[in-house]
């Protein structure tokens, strides 16, 4: 088949701007936030720096999946433009049932016709998968060949994060009530892990700066800058504790590409405004870098 045929797609939990995804020739699909009972479109009729503000001003949050009709909508457009196959990215099927849903309903609708690729990852992770995908389709590789690598390096990356508070994790029902108002109450943050399309718990701590500079010596001995991007994740983040990890990242790793990066509107919900990471993920396609991207 044709590579001009191809279409690569992903929903906007890869946290890429849609003006860059447009540049690229990637389709976007966007994802819901409830806002107050109020559904918003996700980089169309709502921003990140507007849902930190619904969530600092104590906003009733809650994230969807797509309808039906939204998903056939979206497809049928694309395939309008004249594209024989989708190859479409969801979500890590370990923290939604996007996977489930896309697969289900494009089997049913499209056969073959779209390819549905569980990312097993997030954010920037999610991206490097996606841009991967891109690239090699225009290098002319076939549908079989980008999904077979997407597939292979799907945990290959790792994002270390730490929420301001804990009071968007108490509203998604992750930690207690009573823990919120405890580790709030003493400054207790928890310290989260992204890995193998799953956020786990890793400690609780009151000195992020502390945590985040083992965690930059951590990346540092286990991945090297060769083949991996370093990644610092944020959401409406203290200005001063953002340039202090990049410096940090800068004296520590001076040889490698920080690529400061957005966490996507749906993990904003859940994680909350103040929150701030540190990761690393495969350079894209073995060449480039998601730092290229910067504008």
């Amino acid at each position: 088949m044709n590579n001009s045929k191809i279409a690569i797609s992903s929903d906007t939990t890869c946290a890429l701007d849609r003006n860059i995804a447009q540049k690229l020739g990637l389709f976007l699909l966007p994802l819901n936030v409830i806002v107050d009972g109020v559904e918003y479109h996700d980089g169309i009729d709502i921003s990140v720096d507007e849902l930190a503000k619904k969530m600092r001003a104590n906003s009733d949050i809650k994230t969807s999946t797509p309808t039906p009709y939204e998903i056939e909508q979206y497809f049928n457009q694309i395939f309008a433009l004249g594209y024989e196959k989708i190859i479409h990215f969801t979500i890590s099927s370990h923290l939604s049932s996007m996977f489930t849903l896309f697969t289900t309903q494009c089997q049913e609708k499209y056969g073959d016709k779209v390819i549905v690729i569980d990312s097993l990852s997030v954010c920037s992770l999610m991206l490097s998968n996606v841009l991967t995908a891109l690239e090699m389709c225009k290098r002319g590789a076939s549908v079989e060949e980008i999904v077979a690598t997407c597939k292979a390096r799907a945990n290959e990356g790792i994002i270390y994060f730490i929420p301001e508070n804990l009071n968007a994790l108490k509203k998604g029902g992750r930690v207690s009530p009573a823990v919120a108002t405890i580790g709030n109450f003493i400054g207790l943050k928890p310290v989260l892990i992204f890995k193998d399309g799953k956020i786990e718990k890793d400690g609780t701590t009151r000195k992020v700066k502390q945590v985040l500079e083992e965690k930059v010596k951590l990346l540092k001995e286990n991945y090297s800058s060769e083949k991996y991007d370093f990644i610092i994740v944020c959401f409406d983040t203290n200005q001063g504790l953002v340039d202090g990890l990049q410096q940090l990242v800068k004296e520590m790793i001076p040889e490698a590409k920080a690529y400061l990066s957005p966490l996507s509107i749906n993990v904003c919900a859940h994680a909350g405004p103040g929150t701030i990471g540190i990761g690393v993920a495969p350079k894209i396609d073995g060449h480039l870098f998601l730092s290229d991207l910067a504008v």
